[in-house]
């Protein structure tokens, strides 16, 4: 060992003196840069969480943040740390598994820290937390694993530079994510800030590592006494990563300059993009902000002076029209392509030359540029992985885009070729003369192509694709900056093509007033028309209210043939003294003139004639219906002067024969097939012209046609489809017919790809004024067959084809209909080529001696082979059967159980022995209750405020632990959010799938939680819910696994507290549980149970509960204040009773003390806590959920629907309740008000939802609305939480300073849970005296035990079941029926409404004196509700106002808002009856509850209704306007005299 050796032995075991290489510290961070900047470029590039290219991007920038920004430079700052004199002994070795540890584990975790922060461009903050925990984790974890691969080293850490290495990992990272992610959902994220965030997510990678490896000491273990120089080898693999990095940059660096040249050229050219815009008017645009875009041609060339490319030219018709019918051309693409691709090219750039030698355009130019158009719209397709049918319809108007100098490139082709033949003079005259002028040098032009997305999975698929989806307002800068767009307003332009996509420009049924305003252009033949400004296919019009012209109307009409508006408005005075008829005519002709007038503003109206002869235009159909509408118009006629303009903001001028080509492209217009034949003939000849030789690939760049010609060509006819070879052959149709040029006044009658269908071509070319073509024809050179070889398969398919008269042609034909009759036979050749190997392998066959083996080894060997040979199907047979038992296994379903007590039964005396139910205490009673809570031994323990779910389970749960409670209600129970829900009890899969892919454990707890609640639901309720199967349509096989799962999943977290599991339904079966399916789309569907109740019934069941139990019940009282005491704690509130002032009386207040007061009022949380703080902050976020109720044939009555991705991603429910079916919600933003009107747009939302997954027989239409309701949902803000702005998931429970205890939020399944944290809490905040219940009531009203309820004095409410469940069953109403003589509907209603209260409500039913039913009269001949029920409700429910009978207590408002109408006066005489109310409090009752009924969606004209027109029956209003919009059936027809 020589003497520097034992020099370093000194070393081992000790602490080796250590320094660092500036220069590599320097190189350690630039390696980390490019890391960075490597990863956010990928990461910029992800548009969404689904497509490949989006998991490769997400795999790539894991990769790249992982091994180059971290593992490199780890690797590499460690190689700048010099030990002891650097000497090679004592330098750093690696254990080369460790270090491929080191590599792969911050790939893994920075994964799902990308995962986590998800592609949304919706910034989430507490994503972008758990994103920085996560990259600063791994890069902490990669740096100590890295460390842990030293093999010749022990390291020792400082804990306080550990710590602080953490801390600036995990503080950098989420700054820098969080930098990155908001500017990049802003827009805002250009490349200098992606730079900044990229240095800053280095920094904390560099300051991690050199924050520890200061902190880090390295204690010698042996010496490095082979050199194996490790550290070199890893700095050599970072270094070779680092290259790729660097190299991949400058490459994106390169594209981008690429492609911004690219976008500079485009701006000089006739491009074609395409705007696609989702539900909520977001448009598509690359990840860039750029719409998607192909050029069409470097430029027009016009060919006479004034020929510009404009909305007005020939062309831009055709593309307007074919853009409506890509049908038409979808067939022609690939012949089309191959036609371009023999087109003579330029010398140098290859591009096809539009231009001829002799400077005029090539033959068949129009032609050729529509070849390019569609090209470039399939092109379009293809981007955006679409059929070309789906790329979108041609936006009307034109962009100009580049700037106004001279091209530098006008045609450089066109240029050398005049100058080879010496013709540069003529080229020259001719560009001075205007020949091939654009209209601006060196502008282009930008037309567009726009789609309307309905489907959230549309925006899903595209996202995919590699596209974003944007606001307008976000990326109109960018994308007007870079495409250079020269458009004061892009915005707006942007704007109206999204209006445009809709197609909802139309006008509606009727008749309609308009103004047809024509004026000459400046400087060419032509005309400009006034139209509405945005809407550039409508006129200026005003409907008129009436559905169609009578002929006596008519008569009217002509009498204003060619008057003048002064002298129209003159006549229609004169009409009005005459008949009454005529005078509302002439009424409504003058509002619509006048408003017309108005509308326009300009007084060159004043000055437009009328004429007679009224016009039929293109209409909105109805809903449901497919085919074209049209609506009548009578115009107002003039020809402006040649100077005017258009001086009104709500007009602008258009060409006159653009607008008669909108007028004829609308939807299912009669004329697009026409068009299409058209289409057909007049370019099938010239795509299929060139000789047929299938391209290998094509693609198009920079205005010319590429051409990958393969070579081994034939082997492609192997499983293609899409090149089958077509022959035409008849007895009077040539196989092949030349090519010629004739007149445009002739047109081929045969060619070798098409057959004349009839002789509207040529009259349809003539309608559209365009510039006939000359005829084409092509012939067609079929494939030849020599040399190809394999097998010939012929298929021979006749199809007869009749001829029909031809004027054109001239043929002396006689008049039928059928003339002759050609057979053309199309003989499909498929050509298959097979070539087959054979490969030969020697098989050498080695003879091996047979040794004996003992007896034993062989059974052994025998025994095993025998096992092997049973274990897999034992396996599967234990396991299946496992599964069939655990499905099939005996289970106590909640809601199915039988009675709680026996039925009633005769006595000894034969007579029928009803059930004594226990009483509750009339309302005056519990009025004097809570006056003597004045006392200080009359205390409450709780007041509660709110009689809604929440309140009533408050009191129930309280009431039920000993404790003296009272409720009080400034309405009814139930009067607000709580009678207005969806009618469901469930644990909600919507939020189970957030919480699955957001990984959010507070929303799995919720559904945890509402799962549990819901078999309470159905123990202690039996009779108000009950299980409902609903159905999830499954319209792609590839959404049934994962359907399945989540269903599957819920199944499994209901445990115990499910019922049957989930199942699968195929098609037919799918349309046999639930005929009313669209059958379309749809390949099966999935199954799955929750929970359905009445929600008002079952809050009144709650309420009426608590008074049984002891509680003091009132509603119809309003709190007015809150007393407090000495010390500023709440120690009772004044209540004042509502019911005597309805009765035209003085209330007195109550002063009700209590130790505590909960607020339980919903949305009105607010205005109960600012009695109590008038400082507090409001916590209370009110959303607007809209339903609506349609009638019973809309649904089955045994199952619901669920769609779960509507068009704009929400989830609407679809379900049969009370044999009617309701559909909903909505969730908006609102304001809060006691009786929220139900928004029109939100009903139209609903019912547009509904019509798409029915099927197209069912019209889906307004009138069909029974009645509507909005709902206001409390969603809280944790007061006192750091972020106020939060809302809360599930439920809150605050108390204030003062003692007022506020329990809000929540949903209706979870009422119970929400009572029980509530009581929990002010019994320990307030140290209320629970105890156990003696005596509890028998509400069976027998004198057996009610419930499994132990009432101990803590939270049974569990077990307590409601008033009414103890003795119902599912076979009750059939002893109802054999008791009393009540219809069967009529006695199923009231068992399923009341329990086993039904026997006491059949009682009060009076006798109808008729042998069946023999009591019971319905309130309603619609509706199973009995007059017994309203004396029941005021007797033992508290009802005090007929809206308490209509609304809360049958429901009837909620089911059918003029059903409630009609019946509200029998109500009104029968409560006056029970409650002794006056003609004054009866015509109040009437007011209210009109006004009520506004709020469930009764029609406007029924607001007025009187109480003498309903009662006579009188309430007709088929005249009015809303009648077509609230009828349910057709207008019978007028019968002709």
């Amino acid at each position: 060992m020589s003497t520097s050796d034992d020099t370093l032995l000194q070393y081992v075991g000790q602490i080796v003196p250590r320094s660092f290489q500036h220069g590599l510290i320097t190189v350690s961070y630039v390696v980390s840069c490019v890391g960075a900047i490597l990863t956010l470029e990928l990461l910029n590039r992800r548009t969404s969480r689904n497509g490949l290219a989006n998991y490769l991007l997400l795999v790539s920038a894991a990769v790249s943040m992982g091994g180059i920004s971290i593992w490199c430079m780890h690797f590499t700052g460690n190689r700048a740390i010099v030990l002891a004199h650097n000497e090679p002994e004592l330098r750093i070795v690696y254990s080369s598994g460790f270090s491929a540890l080191s590599f792969f584990a911050p790939v893994i975790v920075l994964l799902a820290t990308f995962v986590a922060i998800g592609a949304s461009y919706k910034v989430s903050w507490w994503r972008l937390c758990c994103g920085g925990v996560l990259a600063g984790t791994s890069i902490s974890g990669m740096h100590y694993l890295g460390n842990l691969s030293i093999n010749n080293y022990d390291c020792v850490y400082n804990a306080v530079y550990v710590t602080g290495a953490a801390i600036i990992a995990i503080f950098d990272s989420t700054v820098a994510l969080s930098l990155f992610f908001v500017f990049r959902a802003s827009w805002r994220n250009t490349w200098w800030k992606r730079a900044i965030s990229a240095f800053v997510l280095a920094g904390a990678v560099s300051g991690m590592h050199w924050v520890a490896a200061v902190g880090t000491q390295y204690r010698l273990v042996h010496l490095n006494e082979r050199d194996k120089i490790s550290q070199s080898q890893d700095l050599r693999v970072a270094a070779s990563l680092s290259i790729i990095a660097v190299f991949f940059i400058i490459a994106s660096i390169v594209y981008e300059s690429w492609l911004t040249k690219r976008r500079e050229n485009k701006a000089q050219q006739i491009v074609l993009g395409v705007a696609v815009f989702d539900k909520s008017g977001r448009i598509l645009v690359s990840p860039d902000g750029l719409l998607p875009s192909e050029k069409i041609t470097d430029t027009y060339v016009e060919r006479t002076q004034g020929d510009i490319f404009s909305i007005s030219h020939p062309l831009f018709h055709w593309m307007f029209q074919v853009s409506r019918s890509w049908n038409s051309v979808n067939g022609m693409i690939d012949g089309m392509i191959n036609h371009l691709a023999h087109l003579p090219k330029g010398s140098r750039d290859g591009k096809i030359r539009l231009i001829a030698d002799d400077g005029q355009p090539i033959e068949n130019y129009d032609a050729i540029f529509r070849e390019l158009f569609c090209v470039a719209a399939a092109s379009l397709a293809d981007k955006l992985k679409e059929q070309l049918a789906d790329v979108g319809i041609l936006w009307d108007d034109i962009l100009a885009t580049g700037t106004n100098q001279l091209p530098q490139k006008l045609d450089q082709g066109i240029v050398d070729c005049t100058l080879e033949e010496g013709t540069y003079g003529q080229f020259r005259g001719r560009l001075e003369n205007g020949i091939m002028r654009q209209h601006e040098y060196g502008r282009g032009s930008l037309m567009f192509l726009v789609r309307h997305l309905e489907h959230a999975h549309d925006v899903n698929r595209l996202e995919a694709a590699g596209f974003r989806f944007a606001e307008i307002h976000q990326v109109c800068g960018i994308i007007g900056s870079r495409m250079q767009i020269k458009t004061r307003d892009l915005k707006g332009k942007l704007t109206n093509m999204a209006t445009f996509a809709e197609g909802s420009a139309v006008m509606r049924p009727g008749v309609h007033l308009g103004f047809f305003g024509v004026k000459a252009q400046v400087g060419s033949f032509g005309f400009d028309i006034v139209v509405k400004k945005g809407t550039r296919n409508l006129l200026p019009t005003m409907p008129i209210p009436i559905e169609r012209l009578e002929s006596w109307q008519m008569e009217i009409i002509r009498h204003f043939d060619r008057m003048n508006v002064g002298a129209i408005f003159h006549l229609l005075d004169e009409l009005k003294k005459l008949s009454p008829r005529e005078v509302l005519f002439a009424s409504q002709m003058y509002d619509a003139l006048q408003a017309l007038r108005a509308w326009i503003d300009d007084p060159i109206v004043d000055d437009a004639v009328m004429t007679s002869k009224v016009v039929q235009v293109p209409c909105r159909a109805q809903g449901g219906s497919s085919s074209a509408k049209f609506c009548t118009m009578i115009a107002l006629c003039i020809m402006m002067p040649i100077h005017v303009s258009a001086s009104s903001p709500r007009c602008e001028f258009i060409p006159l024969n653009f607008f008669k080509v909108h007028q004829m492209a609308y939807k299912d217009s009669s004329q697009l097939a026409a068009f299409a034949r058209y289409v057909h003939r007049e370019l099938s000849p010239i795509a299929n012209s060139a000789p047929v030789k299938p391209p290998g690939g094509t693609y198009q760049q920079a205005g010319r046609a590429i051409f990958s010609h393969d070579r081994l060509g034939f082997l492609r006819h192997l499983g293609r489809s899409k090149t089958n070879n077509y022959d035409v052959m008849g007895n009077n149709y040539p196989n092949q017919i030349q090519s010629s040029r004739g007149s445009s006044s002739h047109d081929s009658d045969h060619a070798s790809s098409t057959i004349k269908l009839c002789n509207q071509d040529s009259q349809y070319r003539e309608r559209l004024g365009s510039d006939a073509m000359s005829d084409r024809t092509g012939s067609y050179q079929p494939t030849s067959l020599a040399g190809l070889g394999g097998i010939m398969v012929s298929q021979e398919i006749q199809v007869d084809i009749s001829q029909i008269d031809d004027p054109g042609r001239k043929l002396s034909v006689p008049s039928k209909a059928v003339t002759s009759t050609d057979r053309v036979t199309m003989v499909m050749r498929v050509f298959v080529r097979s070539i087959i190997g054979c490969m030969m392998r020697d098989a050498h066959v080695e003879r091996k001696s047979l040794t004996r083996t003992p007896f034993s080894s062989t059974m052994s060997s025998r025994l095993a082979r025998g096992l092997r040979r049973i274990a897999l199907p034992t396996t599967i047979a234990a396991v299946g059967g496992g599964a069939l038992l655990y499905t099939y296994r005996p289970r106590n379903i909640p809601g199915f159980e039988g009675p709680a007590v026996p039925p009633p039964i005769y006595g000894a005396d034969g007579t029928f022995k009803l059930p004594r139910f226990p009483k509750v205490k009339s309302r005056e009673e519990q009025i004097a209750e809570l006056r003597k809570s004045n006392g200080e031994e009359e205390e409450y323990d709780m007041l509660v405020i709110g009689g809604g779910a929440t309140g009533a389970g408050v009191a129930l749960d309280a009431v039920t632990r000993g404790l003296k409670v009272a409720v009080v209600e400034r309405d009814d129970f139930s009067s607000g959010t709580s009678s207005k829900s969806t009618k469901l009890v469930h644990g909600g899969v919507r939020y189970l799938e957030k919480a699955v892919w957001n990984l959010d454990y507070s929303q799995y707890q919720l559904v945890k939680e509402a799962l549990k609640e819901r078999k309470y639901f159905l123990q202690t309720a039996p009779h108000l819910s009950s299980w409902l199967p609903i159905m999830l349509p499954l319209d792609k096989w590839w959404k049934a696994p994962y359907y399945w799962a989540g269903t599957k999943f819920y199944d499994f977290l209901a445990g115990s507290e499910g019922i049957e599991s989930s199942y699968f339904l195929t098609r037919s079966k799918a349309l046999d549980a639930f005929p009313m399916l669209k059958q379309t789309d749809l390949v099966g569907a999935l199954v799955y149970y929750d929970g359905a109740h009445n929600d008002s019934r079952m809050n009144v069941s709650i309420a009426m509960t608590a008074a049984i139990y002891g509680a003091t019940v009132l509603n119809h009282a309003e709190v007015t204040g809150l007393i407090k005491n000495d010390k500023g704690r709440l120690s009772g509130a004044q209540v004042k009773d509502l019911i005597p002032e309805r009765n035209g009386k003085k209330s007195e207040p109550i002063t009700v003390k209590a130790k505590c007061i909960v607020n339980c009022t919903g949305p009105f949380t607010d205005s109960i806590r600012k009695l109590d703080d008038q400082d507090c902050k409001e916590i209370v976020a009110p959303a607007s959920g809209v339903h609506v109720i349609l009638p019973g044939y809309y649904s089955p009555s045994n199952m619901g629907l669920i769609d779960p991705s509507t068009s704009d991603g929400r989830v609407i429910f679809f379900l049969p309740w009370q044999g009617n079916t309701i559909a909903g919600t909505t969730d908006e933003p609102t304001q809060i008000s006691p009786n929220p009107l139900p928004d029109e747009k939100s009903i139209q939302w609903i019912l547009n939802e509904v019509s798409h997954y029915l099927s197209p027989d069912i019209s889906v239409r307004r009138g069909d609305v029974l009645a509507a309701w909005a709902g206001i949902r409390p969603l809280v803000k944790d007061p006192k939480a750091k972020n106020t702005q939060s809302l809360v998931r599930n439920h809150l429970v605050d108390i204030s300073d003062s003692g007022l205890v506020t329990c809000a939020g929540g949903k209706w399944t979870t009422y119970r849970q929400m009572a029980e944290d509530c009581v929990d809490a002010a019994v320990k905040e307030f140290n209320l005296p629970t105890k156990p219940f003696v005596n509890a009531p028998r509400v069976s009203g027998t004198a057996f035990v009610d419930d499994g309820a132990i009432l101990n004095g803590t939270c049974q409410t569990h077990n307590v079941r409601l008033v009414g469940a103890h003795g119902f069953s599912k076979t009750l109403f059939i002893n109802l029926i054999q008791h009393f003589g009540v219809e069967t509907e009529v006695a199923k209603h009231l068992t399923e409404s009341y329990g086993d209260r039904a026997w006491t409500v059949a009682a009060m039913c009076k006798p109808t004196d008729l042998r069946f039913p023999a009591r019971g009269e319905r309130i309603s001949r619609l509706y199973p509700f009995v007059d017994g029920e309203i004396r029941y409700a005021i007797t033992n429910e508290y009802a005090q106002t007929a809206v308490d009978i209509l609304a809360r207590r049958t429901r009837l408002a909620f089911l059918n808002a003029q059903a409630a109408l009609e019946c509200l006066p029998k109500i009104i005489d029968i409560m006056s009856q029970e409650l002794k109310w006056d003609r004054t409090r009866q015509e109040r009752e009437w007011k209210d509850t009109v006004a009520f009924l506004q709020s469930m969606g009764l029609p406007e004209p029924m607001l007025s209704a009187t109480r003498a027109q309903v009662e006579k029956g009188k309430l007709d209003f088929s005249s009015s306007l809303e009648y077509k919009m609230y009828s349910r059936h057709d207008k019978p027809p007028v019968a002709e005299e």
